[in-house]
């Protein structure tokens, strides 16, 4: 049980010194995994005692330890990257505001005011006769 607590407290320890989402990723894969040190302390402790059912429940107590910190140290890091994406993209809302944006005619009424156009040029050039 002793060796079992070194492992999940060294995990803790090592999980809240980093800071960075893949180096959680290794050092879960570090203690977790199938070689992992919690596998290797179970593959100890089943070696010295047999594996007695107790042994089996301290050994998924200390795997959800380990788990339960891994999780709490994932949030934390997403946090931190959210409030750090966010103070990225601040608004200031001192700043003036932007204009509306003016809107375009219609193109059939382009159309028709070229025609209108057209046809008084044409007028003017024939000295004002319909």
């Amino acid at each position: 049980m002793i060796e079992l607590d070194k492992v999940v407290s060294s995990a803790i320890a090592e999980f809240g010194g980093t800071n960075d989402a893949n180096e959680l990723e290794r050092i879960k894969a570090r203690y977790l995994g199938k070689s992992g040190a919690l596998a290797g302390a179970m593959r100890t402790r089943q070696a010295c005692a047999r594996g007695p059912p107790r042994s089996r429940g301290a050994h998924q107590f200390a795997k959800d330890g380990i788990e339960a910190a891994l999780a709490a140290r994932r949030e934390a890091l997403a946090a931190a990257e959210l409030d750090s994406r966010l103070a990225e993209g601040a608004l200031d809302v001192t700043l003036p505001g932007r204009g509306l944006a003016r809107g375009g005619l219609h193109p059939a009424t382009r159309t028709l005011e070229r025609i209108e156009q057209l046809f008084s040029l044409d007028r003017i050039r024939r000295g004002g006769r319909s």
